[in-house]
């Protein structure tokens, strides 16, 4: 089964176009499609997101059992 490189379902081999979103993936036939990269301002974005969320819960914990 390879990926269909723009809706990412599941599609066979022997498929010319895709079963779901109906565009031609002929020339996709090698494999799995992969995703672009996100940039590095995106990724550096999602880094502080996440570590403020880990602040957030880790405070909130300490904070409900007394310790702070």
């Amino acid at each position: 089964m390879n990926e269909c490189p723009f809706c990412y379902a599941q599609v066979s081999a022997t498929d010319a176009v895709c079963p779901r979103c109906g565009r031609r993936i002929e020339q996709w036939k090698t494999g799995f499609h992969s995703r672009e990269p996100l940039s590095s301002r995106t990724r550096t974005m999602v880094w502080i997101v996440a570590g403020v969320a880990l602040v957030l819960i880790i405070g909130g914990f300490a904070r409900s059992c007394h310790w702070l």
